[in-house]
């Protein structure tokens, strides 16, 4: 009779498996709320809102206008040009899943600020929901610090801002939850919509390439043919999708280079016009930004992605996990210029959070997620909050 009833409860835990994550999830939003709330209401006036705005249009400031060109007007056939003869800032930086989502509850009545905020919110508590599935799959029973170390991260902000990280984390981590889980179907469906949304199919074929030839390297005689052209066929399919945006840019302007003009204006505040040559953005923005102190700068960033990826806690995370963090850490060495949107950008590593939680004792794991929720006011501060002439795009 006993085993009967635990094996009963478990039974009911497992189908309501989907609490513990949402109630993180509704937690972590009102942390998030109260932090963005305060801010707001110290906002002086900007190029995006008069002096303290309300909820909805301090969470809509920065690149949520330009989803907002996006939703309303599309994508522009002619390119700026600035006074140096050099493509300026237009929408073509812009990926168009989540502004046609956001115009599309538009349609039912909602506001551009309202439509927005409201898709990433929706966006976010999907996300907890399948990442807990995902960080479930890859280290089994760390799942719950896991989730709650992303969720209230000091960039955990971006979950309710009107920005396409919400979107695209969802669509990440069904992907990884589907490649952990060999449901190679929804993988051919749900990667154009992701490479669609944010950037990520080139490091995504990446991932599946190195775990190509590890598998090859580890057994042969077991990965099969078909296996093979399988995992060739996904590779080669997120490849394309990831060149997908530059190829449209390409089209519809008549200009080749027209997608990555188009991403350098952007860091030409900085450093000028330059041109994109791989693994160079480091170096040149760690020289800018820390001067002659910048190989330091440098090594220790990649002594740090070592020792996170190489170290005893990082082996009990399934190799899927391990091969996304080190995939998308390289196309951010090849192609990333380092600036406040550094932090916002790694947060499609969220995989790794399952090392960290890994971390003993419990009082260490409990100060890392003091100090991810301390940092939150601090990431709004440096590089939400518009404090007069302010170029940090966050």
């Amino acid at each position: 009779m006993a085993l009967a009833l635990l094996t009963e409860r478990g039974a009911r835990a497992r189908e309501r498996w989907w609490l513990w994550p949402a109630a993180l999830w509704l937690v972590s939003r009102l942390v998030s709320t109260a932090f963005l709330g305060a801010f707001a209401g110290r906002q002086e006036a900007s190029a995006w809102t008069p002096a303290g705005p309300d909820l909805l249009d301090y969470s809509t400031m920065w690149d949520a206008h330009w989803y907002y060109i996006v939703a309303m007007a599309g994508y522009p056939s002619e390119l700026p040009i600035d006074e140096s003869g050099h493509v300026g800032e237009n929408a073509w930086a812009f990926m168009p899943v989540y502004p046609l989502l956001a115009r599309a509850l538009m349609a039912a009545g909602l506001p551009w600020e309202g439509a927005a905020v409201l898709l990433s919110l929706a966006a976010s508590l999907a996300f907890a929901l399948v990442a807990y599935r995902l960080l479930a799959e890859l280290a089994p029973g760390r799942e719950r610090f896991a989730l709650a170390l992303v969720l209230l991260s000091p960039v955990a902000p971006v979950f309710q801002l009107g920005y396409a990280e919400a979107l695209f984390l969802l669509l990440l981590a069904a992907v990884l939850l589907a490649w952990r889980l060999r449901a190679w179907e929804w993988l051919w469906v749900l990667i154009p919509i992701m490479a669609l949304t944010r950037p990520g199919g080139l490091a995504l074929a990446f991932a599946l390439a190195l775990w190509f030839l590890i598998r090859w390297a580890r057994d042969r005689q077991a990965f099969s043919a078909r296996e093979r052209w399988r995992l060739v066929g996904l590779a080669a399919w997120s490849g394309l999708w990831g060149l997908g945006w530059l190829l449209a840019c390409t089209l519809a302007t008549g200009d080749w280079g027209a997608y990555f003009e188009t991403e350098l204006s952007w860091r030409s505040a900085y450093i000028g016009r330059q041109e994109l040559v791989p693994f160079t953005p480091w170096p040149i923005g760690l020289e800018w930004w820390f001067g002659p102190w910048w190989p330091l700068w440098l090594a220790g960033i990649v002594l740090a992605a070592v020792a996170l990826l190489a170290g005893p806690w990082a082996r009990d995370v399934r190799l899927e996990g391990r091969l996304w963090i080190i995939a998308y850490l390289a196309y951010l060495a090849a192609v990333w210029f380092p600036q406040s949107s550094t932090w916002r950008l790694l947060m499609p590593i969220f995989p790794a959070a399952a090392i960290l939680a890994a971390v003993r004792p419990a009082w260490a794991r409990a100060a890392m997620l003091a100090a991810s929720v301390a940092l939150q006011p601090v990431w709004i501060w440096f590089c939400w909050h518009v404090d007069g002439y302010d170029w940090t795009v966050p």
